[in-house]
């Protein structure tokens, strides 16, 4: 039957119940980080694959694709796995849990714990405390870590990347735009020297057209320029021929990401909450509204999500505890169908237009209510199992 039941019966039978006791609980807890970490590196890299694609999706619609290197999607991978903590922690607990659970009692593991005198609500008091402790270490991360990265994935996804654009990443026999300017390229040699290059630029309402013979990108004080050779400039109403002018590149605008907020630790997001709270109380203008509502969901976030970690500690123990020998069938089912209830009841929760800061964090926090009444009933009655 394993350690815990030799540790169970040494309970029973020797004085020094309290050391037995913690042995028990260390061998829970280190049957729950297993299961737990393995779900967690998995569904971290399969959610981030999607993420990374869809950041990826949006800069492509403004960067060439050859543009984006290996070192960049290591940097995107690297900011978005914060990200990924409101949901990897308190799932990936959850299953560990009841993985763990299910496992103990498919092996009659739990009937050897009572029948050693170990009541099963002892050794669920552990875990919910472990759960406290992931509540912790979750809040931290989406609190202090994540915004950190966020920035850093803003700033490269945003400003750094189109800023390194040149025209060598540009495909041959394609008119590209370029800031301001209409850049078509016939041909490159390898090196790296422009053939047959038309560039249009725009003032006001007039198109100005430079056709060059060569061309070739370069950097002088830290300005990218372009020198252009035989070149026939048409303007309008006019034509001109030179042979070599030089041009500095226009500055390129940076790739805009919705989510401000995200990059905000919670006493920033409260003191934004004031602000946009005290500018609608004196416009009363739609827009501040929406961003009152949309800030206050924020900071109830920011509280859910942690505490969902001590929820499902409550109600993953004795949930794992009743699969029997029903095996891993049971226990995987029983987890999504939490994930999935708590998630239904979290979305018709959006629906509630919280009037205060308080309401919004208690409509966030309902379905962790929810969690812990019915983890409290479980753990009441888990001893009958």
């Amino acid at each position: 039957m394993g350690t815990a039941p030799a540790a169970c019966y040494n309970y029973a039978l020797t004085p020094g119940k309290t050391l037995n006791v913690t042995i028990l609980t260390r061998y829970t807890l280190k049957q729950i980080w297993i299961p737990a970490t393995i779900a967690a590196i998995v569904i971290s890299f399969v959610v981030m694959l999607g993420s990374i694609g869809q950041e990826l999706g949006t800069l492509m619609k403004e960067l060439p694709i050859a543009h984006i290197t290996v070192m960049d999607i290591s940097l995107i991978s690297i900011y978005t796995l914060p990200t990924l903590a409101e949901f990897v922690f308190p799932i990936t607990f959850l299953l560990g849990i009841m993985l763990t659970f299910g496992r103990m009692a498919q092996f009659s593991e739990l009937t050897a714990a009572k029948a050693a005198g170990i009541p099963l609500r002892r050794m669920v008091l552990p875990v919910v405390v472990a759960g406290a402790g992931v509540s912790v270490a979750c809040f931290v991360v989406m609190d202090r870590v994540e915004p950190l990265a966020y920035k850093r994935l803003v700033t490269l996804l945003g400003s750094d990347m189109p800023h390194r654009i040149t025209f060598d990443v540009f495909p041959t026999g394609v008119m590209h735009e370029f800031g301001d300017w209409r850049v078509y390229i016939e041909r490159r040699e390898k090196d790296r020297s422009l053939h047959d290059i038309i560039v249009l630029t725009r003032d006001g309402d007039e198109v100005t057209a430079y056709y060059a013979e060569t061309a070739r990108q370069f950097t002088e004080q830290g300005v990218p320029r372009i020198e252009m050779e035989n070149v026939q400039i048409v303007g309008p109403g006019w034509t001109n021929y030179t042979e070599r002018i030089t041009k500095t590149l226009p500055t390129l605008d940076s790739i805009a990401f919705e989510g401000e907020r995200e990059g905000m630790p919670l006493t920033t997001l409260l003191r934004e909450e004031k602000k946009t709270r005290v500018a609608y109380a004196e416009s009363g203008n739609f827009n501040s509204l929406k961003s009152l509502v949309a800030i206050r969901r924020e900071i109830g976030d920011r509280l859910s999500f942690p505490l969902m970690c001590l929820a499902v500690s409550i109600v993953a123990a004795p949930v794992g505890a009743r699969a029997k020998r029903s095996g891993r069938s049971y226990t995987f089912a029983s987890g999504l169908a939490i994930v999935a209830a708590y998630f239904i009841l979290r979305s018709s929760m959006r629906y509630i237009v919280p009037p205060t800061l308080g309401s919004a964090i208690f409509i966030t926090q309902f379905p962790n209510l929810v969690l812990v009444v019915v983890g409290l009933i479980l753990i009441w009655r888990v001893d009958r199992v």
